[in-house]
């Protein structure tokens, strides 16, 4: 998930960037929007407001979100409790859940077309497409300052007109370097505890291209990516076709033509064709080594 959390901050920071005329100020309880100069261009009349990114700033009346852009025309009515850009394009939006701090929420254009309801915890865009993430809870016990509880997250994935492509019933789902995603199941028991976890991969159309026998994938470098399945590693196409033999202790992630694989406590090295160019006879060190005096790794 760090690939895709981090593709989103960038997006922001890019819309924060290309709007940095007016800055929020606040004068009392009530805050408004001055220019570089410190003119004010918007008077102070909000509960709170945002920076401007992409001409549009989040801002509050009457403890309901709205937004405006730099001239102070509404673009979205006061009725939200949640409102936060998602692109230049569309919102998040939503209410407040049963417990303080969250909400659930859903996608919407600038227009009000919802694209998504609002049911699910959080939503993270990417690859034109929506990983929607819904909390499960349950009540373990009370106390005198509130509900102590077990979260439990599922995934799903929508496609970019937020028509469901993917269940929200997963552990976790992730995008992978080759625009496929790894889909993580498990069996959770009453208390919410994840005893296993199996991986498939899927593709951008939710369509389903291994079983779930994995316990890992790594990323697909070179065009193929590290498998493991049980205690044994092989590698896999973004097809999910297994392009080398699951059968080695372990190997690392190819490069440069190359990977090296370990045998009964010994290391080797295979080719992209699978085929063993170093019998696994040899200490790590001295595998990397011949690779980079005979090959050049």
């Amino acid at each position: 998930m760090k690939h895709i959390t981090c593709t989103l901050l960038l997006t922001l920071i890019l819309l924060n960037c290309k709007s940095q005329d007016l800055f929020p100020y606040r004068v009392d309880t009530l805050w408004g929007y001055k220019d570089k100069q410190g003119l004010v261009k918007i008077d102070p009349q909000f509960q709170y407001a945002s920076k401007f990114m992409g001409g549009i700033a989040i801002v509050a009346k009457d403890e309901k979100l709205g937004a405006i852009d730099e001239s102070n025309n509404l673009i979205l009515p006061f009725r939200y409790e949640y409102l936060s850009p998602l692109d230049s394009a569309e919102f998040l939006f939503g209410y407040r859940a049963k417990y303080l701090g969250e909400y659930i929420i859903g996608v919407m254009t600038k227009d009000e077309k919802v694209k998504i309801p609002a049911e699910y915890s959080y939503i993270l865009k990417y690859n034109n497409s929506y990983i929607i993430i819904k909390n499960k809870d349950s009540v373990i016990a009370k106390s005198s300052i509130g509900d102590v509880r077990s979260v439990t997250e599922t995934y799903g994935l929508c496609d970019s007109n937020g028509k469901a492509l993917i269940p929200c019933k997963y552990h976790r789902i992730s995008w992978t370097t080759e625009g496929v995603l790894v889909v993580d199941s498990s069996y959770i028991t009453d208390d919410g505890k994840y005893l296993s976890t199996n991986s498939a991969l899927f593709n951008a159309k939710g369509e389903q291209l291994t079983g779930f026998d994995y316990r890992v994938f790594g990323k697909f470098i070179e065009g193929i990516a590290k498998a493991r399945i049980g205690n044994k590693y092989g590698f896999i196409y973004p097809t999910g076709k297994i392009a080398i033999p699951i059968e080695f202790d372990y190997c690392e992630e190819f490069s440069n033509g190359y990977a090296l694989i370990k045998q009964q406590e010994k290391w080797g090295a295979i080719n992209k064709h699978g085929e063993i160019i170093i019998e696994p006879r040899f200490d790590y060190e001295e595998v990397k080594t011949t690779l980079k005096e005979k090959y050049g790794r």
